[in-house]
C-alpha cells in the first residue's frame, strides 16, 4: 500500500479517518493525501446575486485551508510524505474518486458520515457513493 488518501470535512468522524489513515500509513510505509472538496456553488440556478456567491465560495475555500492546516497538526510525526490538496466541486464523491483515480491511490480511508449527515444513516450519502462506485479499495471509519 504505497498512497492513502483520506477525504475529510473537519467532522469528528473525519479526524478519526485521519488517526486510523496515519496508523494504517505508518504500519504500511505509505504516503498520504489529504483531500478537502469544498462547493464551488459555481453556476447554481438558485442564487440570483453571483456577488453572494463569489464571496461564499471565497469563504468555503478559507474554510478548508483551515480544515487542511487542523489536519496536518495529527502528522507532525509522520514519518513518511504528507500532502494536501484542496478541491472546489460541486459534486464531493465524485471528486474524491476522480482525486484516487488521477493520484493513483491504494486506498481511501473516510468517515462514515460527515457533518451535513443526520446519524439516522448508517453510511452518509458521499462515504455511500465513494464505497459504490471507487474502483479503489474503501474503508469505512465508524
Amino acid at each position: 500500500m504505497k498512497k492513502i488518501l483520506v477525504p475529510i470535512d473537519g467532522s469528528e468522524n473525519s479526524k478519526k479517518a485521519l488517526l486510523k489513515a496515519k496508523e494504517f500509513g505508518i504500519n504500511n510505509k505509505s504516503d498520504i493525501i489529504i483531500l478537502c472538496v469544498v462547493n464551488s456553488l459555481k453556476d447554481n440556478p438558485y442564487i440570483i446575486d453571483q456577488d453572494f456567491t463569489t464571496e461564499l465560495s471565497k469563504r468555503n475555500i478559507e474554510i478548508g485551508k483551515s480544515i487542511l492546516n487542523e489536519a496536518l497538526e495529527l502528522f507532525k510525526d509522520y514519518p513518511y510524505k504528507v500532502e494536501t490538496r484542496l478541491r472546489n466541486a460541486e459534486d464531493i464523491a465524485e471528486t474524491i474518486i476522480d482525486t484516487a483515480e488521477d493520484e493513483e491511490i491504494d486506498l481511501i480511508v473516510m468517515g462514515r458520515r460527515g457533518i451535513n449527515v443526520s446519524s439516522r444513516s448508517l453510511l452518509g450519502s458521499v462515504s455511500n457513493k465513494v464505497l459504490n462506485y471507487a474502483n479503489k479499495s474503501v474503508l469505512v471509519v465508524k
